[in-house]
Order: structure tokens, then C-alpha cells, then sequence
């Protein structure tokens, strides 16, 4: 547990691949991350475009979704989730019509926008329906302060928090909707609804990392067992090694697990406590 008192700091590494059966096709990577770090805490953003036949476009749908998370928010995490938190606020916008209406309304808007490239071209509901599918993604979003973390997620994915001792939680279940290839997702109408936001204050026992991936990570490996391992790992290896050594392996780890496993992009983001990470606590 961090020390009582001590404001908690965070740092960032993230890395995505283009998955092994995509190079065999010649497909390109529809995965997307985004992070920005402040003095406060950061915001991470993962998304997963669907890649289906559907979904021509879903790697600019995705790109769309990373930056319309970070953009959306900035703003909560200023006013709501930096010291002082103000938790009653958290809660308020967390709410299905606060940021998930926005954040999903917002990359609706962007999706039309480029479609027709800002022309005020009048569209039915389902024509509009259809060109959202085209560009069709996932979403995981986190914000964390020294405070709170907050958590989104539209679709499959994973967010794994790590204490110290190396066990897992999961801060959101698996949503019984997402099986085979089926996943909730921006493109959807009212995909606000299909949001699960989870808030949880970390003031007393905030935890030593925090992992973000997208489903080609988890699915490249035999059980849920083994791929929980891995949050374990990586807090051994930063531990040990420091942020910056093991962001400088990921792209390896990754297309390692991508070409035994899934075969699909895969793509992972880092939360670290910097207290935890060799070196850090040094500069």
C-alpha cells in the first residue's frame, strides 16, 4: 500500500500490433491507443475496431474513439477526479446521459462529419446507422488520479488492477452479451446504454498497476488464469527493470502472443504507480 499521505503518481507505457493473421492478409492493425500524462494523473484510452466485412473502416473508427475519449475526458478529470476529488460530481457525470452519451454522440458527430466531409447532407436514421457500422469500435477508457480511478468500457476488452502482492481484480465483469465475435459498440444506437463506468476512490489502497487491453490479448491465451498471470509478470518485470525497459519490449511480448495465440492486433496500455517502477521514484 502506498504510504498514507503521500500522493500517488502515475505513469504510462503503451504499445499496439497489427495482428499475425492480419500480416498474412495484408490487413492493416484496428486497434488504436491514446495517453496523456499531467502532474495529476493520466487518462489512457484502447480501442478496437471490428475489422468485419461490415467494418471497412473500423481502424479510422477506432482512431476516432481514442481521441474523442481523451478529449471528453480532459475536462472531467480537471473539474471532478484531481485532488480534491469531488465524488458527488464523478457520480453525476458517470451517469449513462453524462460523458457516455457524450463521448458516443461526440464520435457519431466525427464519424458523419468525415463521411461527408462536412457537408449538411440530410440522413435518415438507418443511412446514418449504416455509415456508423462502416466504422464500427470498441472502447476502454481509464482516468486516474491520485484519488480515483474511473473506468469505462464499451464492448470487450480487459482492465486489470494489480495490488502489490500481484493479485488480480476485475472492476467490471464480463458483459454476458459479448461471446464469439459478438460485442456492444459505438456504431450501435444508444450504445451509451451498453457503457459500464465503474468509480472507485483509491485514496487508502490505490493499486500498483493498472493494465488496459484489447481482446486479441486475452484471447491469445488457454484460460483466464494465464492470461491474469501476466498482470502479476509485468509487475515483477517493472519492478525490476523499470517502465522504460519493459515498454521497450512490448512490441516483442506482443506479436509473440499474437503469433501463438489469437492471431488478431493486439494492443495493451500500462498504468504504473511510479513508486512501484525501478528508478522512477529517483527523478
Amino acid at each position: 500500500m502506498a504510504q498514507s499521505g503521500v500522493q500517488v503518481k502515475w505513469r504510462t507505457a503503451e504499445c499496439r500490433v497489427r495482428g499475425a493473421a492480419h500480416k498474412l492478409k495484408d490487413k492493416p492493425c484496428q486497434d488504436a491507443v491514446k495517453a496523456i500524462e499531467t502532474p495529476d494523473g493520466v487518462i489512457l484510452a484502447v480501442a478496437d475496431g471490428h475489422g468485419s466485412e461490415r467494418s471497412p473502416n473500423s481502424a479510422e473508427g477506432a482512431e476516432a474513439a481514442v481521441d474523442v475519449a481523451i478529449e471528453q475526458l480532459q475536462p472531467f478529470f480537471k473539474n471532478c477526479c484531481k485532488p480534491p476529488a469531488k465524488p458527488n460530481s464523478i457520480e453525476r457525470f458517470t451517469l449513462p446521459d453524462g460523458l457516455p452519451r457524450k463521448i458516443t454522440q461526440e464520435w457519431w458527430s466525427r464519424i458523419l462529419f468525415k463521411e461527408t466531409s462536412g457537408e449538411d447532407i440530410p440522413l435518415n436514421e438507418d443511412e446514418k446507422n449504416e455509415i456508423f457500422r462502416k466504422y464500427g469500435a470498441t472502447l476502454l477508457a481509464v482516468v486516474a488520479s491520485a484519488e480515483y480511478l474511473v473506468i469505462f468500457q464499451l464492448g470487450d476488452g480487459d482492465v486489470l488492477l494489480v495490488d502489490e502482492d500481484g493479485s488480480i481484480n476485475r472492476p467490471i465483469e464480463r458483459d454476458p452479451r459479448l461471446f464469439a465475435d459478438e460485442t456492444t459498440s459505438l456504431c450501435l444506437p444508444e450504445a451509451w446504454l451498453s457503457m459500464e463506468v465503474k468509480s472507485i476512490p483509491i485514496s487508502n489502497n490505490p493499486p500498483a498497476l493498472i493494465l488496459v487491453s484489447t481482446d486479441g490479448y486475452s484471447n491469445s491465451f488457454v484460460s483466464t488464469e494465464d492470461f491474469e498471470q501476466t498482470g502479476s509478470d509485468y509487475l515483477q518485470a517493472i519492478r525490476r527493470d523499470g517502465l522504460e525497459a519493459v515498454s521497450a519490449k512490448l512490441e516483442g511480448w506482443l506479436n509473440e502472443a499474437s503469433e501463438q495465440g489469437s492471431g488478431d492486433d493486439i494492443t495493451l496500455g500500462i498504468i504504473c504507480r511510479a513508486d512501484m517502477a525501478k528508478g522512477e521514484t529517483e527523478r
